[in-house]
């Protein structure tokens, strides 16, 4: 048997650190053995967070950072940024894995597309409602397993708490995209994956403003319909301020012969802590706490970096439900 051990170490970089998901990212590819060769801020609002997280990683200007020719980048600027730093990141020669959303413009995506065709490098969006949810990826076992039936449909929750202490620019559609395409694409993500399909139509979405006027955006609802059944998503900024984690997400998969609820961040009025599953089928209910079970994405990209394969999200697939936020959004601001 191959020596694991003996494989080429991942050299990354990070560019932006706006969001906290830069934190969450650069931990568990750290934690997968590979190296991190340095930082870079990129024109955003910057909290020093992750710089006093990661003190001993060298910060470096952009172009120093690709003239150093990492393996893989690792996004997580300001939305609107995104796009631009991904392109340059593949023409350097690396690939990249970017927070959600990876491209707030339709011209953006083709832009991004046109960079994977020239370069042949890969462009990953980072499904932290996945790939760091212990409970998700119990569910999609059980389902591989048969013990839910074929799903047909899908119930995706994502509410958030907008906070004092998230920059400006998470209220600021330019800079942040549409909330559809943001927020949104965990559970589209979810929609496309458990159907069966990317190719799913877009039967209704909506934003709904503020009450007081305070946002554009402060819900977002869409239906979809294709593959083995049909999905509604909804996200919101209505976390209320008793909740003690930035809110409620949950996952319903309902299958032919039975469901499973995901309850990734909290169990309200339940069990403590997260990653809960509630499964009903002819046997009855049964409760299955995953919090201990072990996470290998960040391993598993690395090797995916490594053998140039695409085994825990595929560009391809990327590419498809960033076209369907965005299309999404389209619809729901007509």
């Amino acid at each position: 048997m191959e020596d694991a051990t003996q494989d080429p170490v991942v050299r990354f970089a990070v560019i932006g650190v706006d969001h906290l998901h830069s934190i969450v990212l650069t931990a568990d590819v750290l934690a997968a053995g590979a190296e991190c060769i340095g930082w870079a801020e990129t024109p955003g609002e910057p909290d020093g967070v992750f710089a006093s997280v990661f003190d001993a990683l060298p910060k470096l200007d952009i172009d120093e950072l690709l003239d150093l020719e990492p393996d893989l980048v690792v996004i997580a600027a300001v939305p609107n940024l995104r796009a631009d730093l991904a392109i340059e990141a593949m023409k350097s020669g690396a690939d990249v894995l970017v927070d959600k959303p990876g491209a707030t413009e339709q011209a953006q995506l083709a832009e991004i597309e046109a960079a994977t065709n020239a370069t042949g490098r890969r462009w990953w969006v980072a499904f932290t409602e996945h790939l760091t949810s212990r409970a998700v990826i119990r569910a999609d076992a059980l389902i591989a397993d048969d013990r839910i039936g074929t799903v047909r449909h899908v119930l995706g929750l994502g509410p958030h708490r907008r906070g004092d202490r998230r920059p400006a620019w998470f209220s600021d559609p330019r800079q942040s995209g549409p909330m559809l395409t943001d927020l949104a694409s965990h559970q589209l993500h979810h929609a496309a994956r458990l159907l069966g399909t990317t190719d799913l139509s877009v039967v209704t979405a909506r934003t709904t403003p503020a009450s007081d006027g305070s946002h554009p955006h402060e819900l977002a609802e869409v239906m979809l319909e294709g593959g083995s059944g049909s999905a509604y998503c909804r996200v919101d900024w209505l976390t209320p301020a008793g909740l003690d984690t930035w809110g409620d997400v949950r996952l319903m998969i309902t299958g032919d012969r039975g469901t499973i609820e995901v309850r990734s961040n909290c169990d309200t009025g339940g069990a403590n802590g997260g990653d809960h599953l509630i499964v009903v089928d002819a046997d009855g209910i049964e409760r299955i706490d995953c919090s201990s079970d072990e996470l290998t994405w960040a391993s598993r990209l690395c090797a995916d970096v490594r053998n140039g394969t695409e085994e825990v999200v595929t560009t391809a697939h990327s590419l498809a439900i960033s076209r369907l936020a965005l299309l999404a959004a389209d619809l729901a601001s007509e």
